[in-house]
């Protein structure tokens, strides 16, 4: 993509909001929804021993529905929330610019509300939370900020394939299982499914452990993923129409020609159909960035179609609220799933997980397009923007205002 991100840096000059960037983050909170519930369901239902664990839920259609979420989601969206992470970084960089104030302040302020705010999550929530490591990886952005976008993205793309690299090393690298050699599953999913001191309990003793996974798995990634975004960003990607016409279909064939067909080798192998080498994996691996920007590639195209501009603009509302959505989604995770509320891991397979995945983000797409009629930011939004800017944004919004203008 060197006609789109090469090396001319023109920062953002437009105060309004960008509707790709909105619908995309609202792709990615249902990509992230439906990962994490087949991931939570799965570890909070183990059973059989601590040097034996079993998936209570191992039947043909459990099977089915874990296979196509490791080949269509896994891996997928948290790169799409760190490219857009990076490209909002140069837009906060523009409004400050805009203010006629340093930035870095701004931005240093905004990562560390974005630590506390995951510290709560990770602790309280969900032991697979991003929010403590993107507000970490900002840091480092900072200091990186003025990269010409040709650097940005050639450090981006090297980071993410030399860290790649040991996923081409022997061993099951993807099984949550094999969590196993080093927790004892079955405990872990009892405390999950008892009383809520035990949940609480489960939840503050795992959560250093998969804060430190979480870093060690996806912050190289993410940081290869943010520097790519912020080059996206200088490059006023989703403001030059004529570049998002000529790239977007072809990004479009390239990612789903280069990820399906490995995507399908990895559901052929969940499914035991064969037992598929370490280099499937590692290619895997390579291959779910080439499919991250597909489904960019496939919003885009949707938006600017006049047969689907209208659907896909349902998601840009449940976007502007993305980090309320994305800690409301481990709300309703905690409370069906876990001794929080109704501890109901171990009873729902995982098609009826999806099912209520898809129910819950219908019912956020519903809910924050009701929320933002009458207030200018998400509950969490409004929590990081009065520290970005140190003062007390407006909570509701003026009867003449539009929801549609620059937040």
């Amino acid at each position: 993509m060197a006609d789109a991100l090469g090396t001319r840096s023109t920062a953002p000059v437009s105060g309004s909001r960008i509707a790709e960037v909105d619908m995309l983050r609202g792709l990615a909170l249902f990509g992230i929804l439906i990962t994490n519930a087949i991931v939570a369901t799965t570890l909070w239902s183990v059973v059989g021993s601590k040097d034996k664990p079993v998936s209570q839920f191992d039947g043909a259609v459990d099977q089915v529905v874990r296979a196509a979420v490791d080949a269509l989601f896994t891996g997928r969206f948290y790169l799409l929330f760190a490219f857009l992470f990076g490209y909002s970084f140069t837009l906060q960089i523009a409004a400050a610019q805009r203010a006629g104030i340093a930035p870095t302040r701004r931005l240093l302020r905004r990562c560390a509300a974005l630590m506390v705010i995951g510290m709560m999550h990770v602790w309280l929530l969900w032991i697979g939370d991003i929010l403590t490591l993107y507000a970490f990886l900002c840091l480092i952005l900072i200091t990186l900020r003025k990269l010409r976008p040709r650097t940005a993205v050639i450090t981006g793309v090297l980071l993410y394939t030399l860290w790649s690299a040991w996923t081409f090393l022997p061993g099951d690298n993807s099984s949550i299982l094999a969590l196993g050699q080093f927790l004892d599953l079955p405990a872990i999913s009892a405390g999950y499914t008892g009383s809520f001191a035990e949940t609480f309990d489960a939840q503050a003793g795992l959560a250093p452990i998969f804060l430190l996974v979480i870093w060690i798995t996806q912050g190289v990634p993410s940081l290869g993923m943010f520097l790519i975004g912020m080059a996206a960003g200088k490059r006023n990607l989703f403001d030059d129409a004529d570049t998002l016409r000529r790239w977007a279909p072809r990004f479009l064939v390239i990612g789903l020609g280069l990820g399906l067909p490995i995507s399908a080798l990895t559901f052929a192998d969940k499914m035991s159909w064969w037992n598929a080498p370490s280099l499937i994996t590692g290619l895997q691996q390579l291959v779910n960035p080439a499919m991250t920007f597909a489904y960019i590639a496939a919003i885009v195209l949707a938006a600017h179609s006049a047969r689907t501009a209208r659907a896909t603009g349902l998601l840009a509302p449940a976007g502007r609220m993305a980090a309320t959505n994305y800690i409301g989604q481990s709300v309703v995770l905690m409370v069906v799933y876990t001794g929080y509320g109704f501890a109901l891991a171990d009873d729902i397979a995982p098609l009826g997980v999806i099912a209520i995945g898809l129910l819950t983000f219908a019912a956020q797409l519903a809910l924050s397009a009701w929320w933002l009629r009458r207030h200018p930011y998400g509950p969490v939004e409004w929590v990081l923007r009065a520290a970005t800017y140190l003062s007390i944004p407006p909570w509701r919004r003026p009867a003449e205002q539009s929801p549609t203008s620059n937040s």
